[in-house]
């Protein structure tokens, strides 16, 4: 399926939820992407340790919201396609999802880190070889760090999708199964969401246009598109 095919079955099914619902939830996810950064502007010039705990206790909370607003639409995904009672709006945010999406958060962490440490490696041997690193050096190191990291942020896309079902069925594995079971379905299938993702960057740019109201609807929308990507990738036909 095209990125634009998604996006119109993303726009069926966001007309399926009632504005009451899913508008908050866009709210509260636009809120969990802004605060973060307000507050981390606002105390820079205080950077104490106060500070710094503060923004980090805000990053976990937006990190689980977002994954709260996933596992949300993507259940009322399946509630319009196969029936089923309407999702909490907190279903997300049950002790075993907490649990398991802190523990996801560190590994995700370790694999950045890891993905950044292998590029400045090969920067402090560029510059071991060549005494004066050109810029254009530089500039290639740079470029390949952020395709390593898009493409690593690719690969994990459906973990929280991978969490959140194996809570539903009470399935026991452990982070790391899941998240080889979400590396393992985005494969082949990382330039088709890189397209997806880029075909949301017009919107992305009106919402900044709106300072953020536009998120509330966008939000949503854009994590329908997503979730509909996971249940075809489990399908096969995406």
């Amino acid at each position: 399926m095209t990125a634009k095919e998604i996006r119109a079955l993303a726009r069926e099914n966001l007309k399926q939820i009632p504005k009451k619902i899913y508008m908050p939830m866009g709210l509260l996810l636009v809120l969990a992407n802004i605060i973060p950064n307000v507050v981390d502007y606002a105390t820079d010039s205080k950077s104490g340790v106060g500070a710094n705990i503060i923004f980090f206790l805000l990053e976990i909370a937006a990190a689980l919201l977002t994954a709260n607003g996933y596992i949300f639409f993507d259940r009322w995904r399946n509630k319009i396609q196969k029936g089923g009672e309407e999702p909490n709006a907190w279903c997300g945010l049950t002790g075993q999802h907490i649990a398991r999406l802190l523990i996801y958060g560190v590994i995700e962490a370790l694999i950045i880190g890891i993905g950044i440490v292998a590029v400045a490696i090969a920067a402090a041997v560029a510059g071991s070889v060549i005494p004066q690193v050109s810029v254009a050096v530089s500039i290639i190191l740079l470029i390949l760090l952020v395709v390593l990291l898009v493409w690593i942020e690719l690969r994990l896309t459906y973990v929280v999708y991978v969490i959140d079902d194996d809570v539903r069925t009470g399935q026991k594995r452990s982070v790391w199964a899941e998240i080889g079971a979400g590396w393992k379905l985005t494969k082949g299938r990382v330039w088709k969401l890189l397209c997806l993702n880029l075909s949301f960057l017009g919107w992305y740019i009106l919402t900044a246009f709106t300072l953020g109201i536009l998120g509330i609807w966008l939000m949503p929308y854009y994590n329908l598109a997503i979730a509909e990507t996971y249940e075809k990738s489990k399908e096969d036909k995406y």
